[in-house]
This record gives C-alpha cells, structure tokens and sequence, in this order.
C-alpha cells in the first residue's frame, strides 16, 4: 500500500493541514517540539481506521481547538496497482471508500473495514500500531497488541508444543464453543453469546429496516424537496417574466382596442357633424332658391293658382277640343254653298223675283195666250224651285250662322280664359302656364329638400344640439390623445404577433399549471418530512449499534471458526508445518536484529505459543531477556521484531512503514547500518519518518515540512 496524501481539516491543533507522499521514504519534519507530528500521526491512525459513525468519547478530543465542528480526513493511497480515496467526516458521521478508475465506492464501516483488510493487510489500528507503526518511545510496545498478534499469526498457521498440550488446547477449544454455541440449535434459557447475538442482530435489523425505508423516503423527498424548490424558483421567474410580458401586450392591446373604439367613435361623430353642417347647407341653399323664386312667396296665392289652373285649362281644353270641331262644321257648311253655286243663285233674291214674275208674266198671259200657261207653269215651277232653294239654303246659313256664333263665343272665352290665366299667374310672377309648372316644381323640390334635411337634421341632432355634439368630439379627441400617450415605447418595443402571443398564453398557462404542481409536490414533501417518526440521526445510532453488534457477532463467528478450526486441526497443523510460527518469526526477527546490531546479536528466540524473546549474548554467555541488556540493543530487537511481523503477518498487503523517530537511542554506526536497511526496504514498502533532525534528509525520497 503506497500512501499518496494526507488532508486533516478541523484536526485538533490542524484547522487545515494537506500533504503529499512519494513512494520510498518520507521525511516529515518540523524546527521544534509540539510542531504537530504526533497530531499528523494521530490524523493518520484515526483517517485509516476509526469509525466517524462511533460515538465515543474519545472521538471529541480529536476536534480542532475552539471548533464546533468535528474533524473530517481525507487520504489517497494505491494499492494492488489501482488509486483509492478515504474520506471521513466525524461531524456528519460519514465514510466513503472510492475506487479511482471505476467509481466504485463503500459507503459503510463494516465494507470500508474489510476491504482495508483486503489492501492494508489489517484494519485494527492496535495491530498497525503493534506492527508497523512505532510511536516515539513506544519501540518495545508490543505487547498492546499481543492479541492481534497472535490472532493473526494463528491465521497463517497453527502448531502445538505437545500432545498434553493440544489435548487440553482441544479441550478448552470445545468448552469455548460449547459456550458459543449454546441456543443455536435449539432454544434455551440461556443462550450463548453468539445466539443472544444473532437475535439481538435480528431485532435491530428488523427495526433498522422499517427505520431505512422511512428514512430512504424521507431522504428522497428532502432531496427532492431541493430539487423542486430549485424548480419552482425557476418556474416563478420564467412565469414571472412571462406574465410582465403577457401583461404588456394586453395592455397594449387594451389601449389599442381603446384607441380603435375612441377613433370610430371620433369619426362616427366627426362624420355626424359633417352630415350635420350639409344638412344645414343643404336646408340654407333650399331656403336661398325658395326665396329666388319670385311669386311663390305666399303660399296661399301659389296654392290658389295651383287650383284655379286646372279650372282654366279644363275650360281651355274643352273648348279647344270642340273648337277644332265646330269649325270643320263651319267649313263644311260653307263648301255646300261654293257646291251649290246655281241653288243660291236659284235661291237668291234675283230667281226668286224671277220666278215671281216669270210664273205671274206666264198667268197673266194665259188670258191673252194659251201658249203663256207653260210659260207661267215654268216661272211657277222656277218659284218653287227658287222658294226649295231658297228654303234649303236658309237652313244652311241658320247652320252657318249658329256656328260662327258658336265659335265667336268659343273664340271669346277662350280669349276670357287666357286673360284669366295671364291675371292668376301674375300673382305669382309668371307669364305662362308652363313657367308656373317649372317654378312650381322647383318650389316643389326645394320644399322636398329642405323638409327631407330638416327632418334628417332633427333626427341625427336627437336632443342634443350641434354645440353640444362637438363639445363631444372634443372630448373624444381628449381622451384618444391620452391614450395615444399611454402607448409607451416600451409597449411598442414588446409588441408580440397573434400567433406569439397565442404561444405566450400557452406558455403562461403551462407555466402556472407546473407552478402549481411544484408547489402542491413541495407541500406533499415538507409534510411527509414533518410527518417522518426517524431521521438519519436515528438510523445512525441503530446502524452504529448494528455494526457494533454484526462486529462482536463476526468476531464471535471468526472466534467460534478459530476454535473450531483450532481444535481439528491444531494436530495436524503441528505435524503438517514445516515452520511454526515461531520458527518464523524468530528466524525474520534474528536475520533483521543481525544487521541493526552489525552481527553482535545473530541468535533469537520467541517462546513457543507466546510472545516472549530471547537473545543469546556472547558477554553474558547465556539467553537473556531484551530488557536485561541497554536501551539501543532493546529498541534494535523490538524494530527487528516488529519489521518481522510486518513481514508475516501482512504478506503481500504492504504496509506503509511508520516511524516515529524511534532510533534515538542507536549509535551512529547502528544508525547508518539501519538506515541502509531501511532504504533497502523502501524497495518494497513505503516508509514515512517522523523526526525533529536533518539527519535523514540525504536518504530520503521526499522531505515534508511540518511549519
């Protein structure tokens, strides 16, 4: 495992402390006493292996002084070839482990600490700490860990010492399970450990379940609360915007319709005030050609003429009807005379004598001739034809005369009638009957006329008069004025087509339709929120309890395995191994102590099944204890030990090599010796030094400055 950086936020004396790591070894370094590296690697224990869902105590000492927030580390690391990031944030009691390359992520302590197994090697900071983090001072401290230790050599290999041994390690193996397992099978008053720890695990996921899923709702909702409220903002700015919008073109409209409505009533009134005014000329100009017509002034006079006319002309007419008829006759009668030529002149005066005197010559000469009878009898019959003609001509002039009479008379009152019409039309200035008719007819007209616009007037005036209607159009003319002037240019600039404005409308409409929704959705969240029994608070104190339970249940099964794994092949492990475990640790730890004492110290031995040491000392001749010879050669064999566990218990994990300046009481020849080691085995594992000295600056790979 290769650490890449180290962030520490909030971290007791760090309000924010980052730094970087390379591979091989890492000098972290500071001028003075209390410059922070026992912090940084307190940060470091706590980022790889607390839990920030625990609730202990101990947790708050680690917060950041003065701070009301608890600390929160971040750590990059690779491992098997692939980059990893572990966050932990103690105030909001989070975890998270994500893969780099894929995206993957373990959300929980219990995935974080088994996957940390899988990649550090381990995931007790007691074992790390045990193994290959050596505090300042704290060399020989292994046996804080001793239980780790063994529990993680026991799982590369078990072995025995002997028979009697084994038999009773079977025996107290078998009595630890029978404990555990105690209520498994079937119940039991009291149950074992395991079995209480399996109910116990059952209830509170049961209860965890109900808890998850209220909480997984009531998370969704808060989540979707956010989303909505963020929603809902933006609706109402866009809606918002929309409607100013919207507004605008319907004020614009209303003015625009208000302007349309005043402008067609301006020109319904201006129109009526023109009609009005030609009313009035057309009523002036027929009074005017009243007035020019000479006679027709009197009404009375014009309309007596009017009948006395047709009087006249019917006399006229009937007279000129029979006139004509009369002197045909008249005519006809005197070409009888101009016919009868020898009748007048048989019936004049001259035959009638003639006749007289020839028919009395003729009697008269009958007394003296008989011969003058035929001469009487023709002067007899020429006075009778004389007196016929005479008789018959008299008719014909009676006739004659009575026409001539008859036409005289005719001829007089036709002559009486025209003089009566001359009179009449005088009164009214006219000098023909047909000159009446024209004024008459005009008068006619011109009366139509003003009547017609006089009643036209009365009815377009109603009871308003004319001042009265262009009092109105002033006003009208006022108010399109004023909302010609509401028509801003801003109105004019946001003027939208129908078809835009139609799409606003929906859009407005849309708008509030999902504002409404939102608002509705928002409500039903913030209640379903309020409503909830558990919070996250809650599912994290049951979840820290679960894990606290599910780790003591598996420890208890990794136990119940280890016992069981223990007892049935704790003979066979020792007859099957070609090493125990002791064998190989005293062997890493002897080659190591080798090199740090340059050859002094070659031989070591650990106790079978336990975890004490022995080193054979040439001065003393005999096995001693560590502790028995000086400080230098106890930290030398403690740091030989220790590196030997690393190396079997971590095995390919590689672990980062943690060192506190524990060399301090090395000479310096054994210092340059372990230095060489040391950096021989950054080949392998990347070791990170914490110290107050420039001494190990040349060897290293990466200085780091604690300031």
């Amino acid at each position: 495992m290769l650490l890449n950086s180290v962030r520490l936020e909030s971290f007791k004396r760090f309000e924010k402390l980052e730094r970087e790591f390379g591979p091989g070894i890492n000098v972290i370094k500071g001028p003075l006493n209390e410059i922070g590296k026992s912090t940084f690697l307190d940060g470091l224990v706590v980022a790889l292996f607390e839990n920030p869902k625990s609730t202990k105590k101990e947790l708050e000492r680690y917060t950041a002084w003065g701070s009301d927030r608890r600390c929160k580390t971040v750590i990059e690391f690779e491992a098997e070839g692939k980059k990893y990031l572990l966050e932990k944030d103690f105030d909001t009691k989070t975890i998270r482990l994500t893969r780099a390359d894929t995206g993957r992520e373990w959300n929980t302590p219990n995935e974080v600490a088994e996957k940390l197994r899988k990649l550090l090697g381990t995931d007790s900071s007691t074992l790390f700490l045990s193994t290959s983090c050596i505090r300042q001072n704290e060399v020989t401290d292994i046996s804080s860990g001793r239980k780790e230790i063994g529990e993680s050599l026991e799982g590369i290999v078990t072995g025995g010492t002997g028979e009697i041994v084994a038999s009773r390690v079977v025996e107290k193996l078998a009595r630890n399970i029978s404990g555990l397992t105690k209520g498994l099978e079937r119940p039991t008053k009291s149950p074992g450990k395991i079995a209480r720890l399996t109910q116990q695990v059952s209830d509170l996921q049961q209860a965890l379940a109900q808890i998850e899923g209220e909480v997984t709702e009531v998370e969704h909702q808060k989540v979707k609360l956010v989303e909505v409220s963020s929603e809902l903002e933006g609706v109402k700015v866009k809606l918002g915007e929309a409607e100013a919008l919207l507004q605008k073109n319907k004020r614009r409209q209303q003015i625009e319709e208000t302007i349309g409505k005043l402008g067609k009533e301006y020109e319904k009134i201006d129109a009526l005030i023109r009609d009005i005014e030609l009313l009035k000329k057309q009523i002036q100009d027929a009074e005017l050609g009243l007035r020019a017509i000479e006679g027709f002034g009197d009404v009375q006079k014009v309309l007596e003429v009017r009948n006395r006319l047709p009087e006249l002309e019917a006399g006229r007419k009937s007279i000129g009807d029979d006139l004509p008829e009369r002197r045909h006759e008249l005519e006809t009668a005197g070409g009888y005379f101009r016919r009868n030529r020898l009748l007048a002149a048989l019936a004049s005066k001259t035959g009638l004598i003639i006749g007289v005197v020839v028919s009395v010559a003729g009697f008269l000469g009958m007394l003296f001739n008989t011969a003058s009878l035929a001469v009487g009898i023709i002067g007899l019959v020429f006075l009778i034809g004389a007196m016929w003609g005479r008789s018959s001509l008299t008719q014909h002039k009676t006739q004659i005369f009575d026409l001539q009479s008859r036409i005289g008379r005719m001829e007089k009152a036709l002559t009486e009638i025209e003089e009566q019409e001359r009179g009449i039309l005088s009164q009214v200035n006219c000098g023909s009957v047909e000159e009446f008719r024209q004024k008459e007819k005009r008068h006619a007209e011109l009366v139509e006329q003003r009547d017609t616009s006089q009643n036209q007037l009365a009815g377009k005036l109603g009871a308003q008069t004319l001042e009265q209607i262009e009092q109105e159009r002033r006003k009208v003319t006022g108010m399109l004025a004023e909302e010609r002037e509401k028509l801003t240019d801003d109105l004019k600039s946001t003027k939208l087509s129908p078809e835009e404005y139609v799409k606003l409308e929906k859009k407005v409409e849309s708008l509030g339709s999902r504002k409404g929704e939102l608002q509705r959705i928002k409500m039903e969240c913030e209640v379903g929120i309020e409503k909830a029994k558990f919070d996250v608070e809650d599912q994290t104190q049951r979840e820290e309890k679960l894990d606290a339970l599910m780790n003591t249940l598996n420890r208890e099964r990794r136990r119940l395995k280890v016992y069981e794994l223990a007892r049935d092949f704790v003979s066979k492990a020792r007859a099957e191994t070609l090493l125990s475990t002791t064998d190989l640790l005293q062997a890493e730890t002897q080659k190591n102590l080798e090199v740090f004492t340059r050859g002094k110290y070659s031989k070591v031995r650990v106790g079978e099944g336990s975890m004490d040491f022995w080193l054979y000392s040439d001065e003393k001749g005999d096995w001693v204890r560590p502790e028995e010879l000086s400080g230098g050669v106890i930290d030398e064999f403690y740091l030989a030990c220790r590196l030997a566990l690393v190396r079997l218990i971590y095995g390919e994990a590689r672990p980062p090599l943690v060192l506190d300046d524990p060399f301090v009481n090395f000479d310096e020849p054994r210092v340059m010796q372990t230095l060489e080691f040391l950096s021989e085995l950054s080949k392998e594992y990347q070791i990170i030094i914490f110290t107050l000295r420039d001494t190990y600056d040349g060897m290293a790979d990466k200085v780091i400055e604690l300031t």
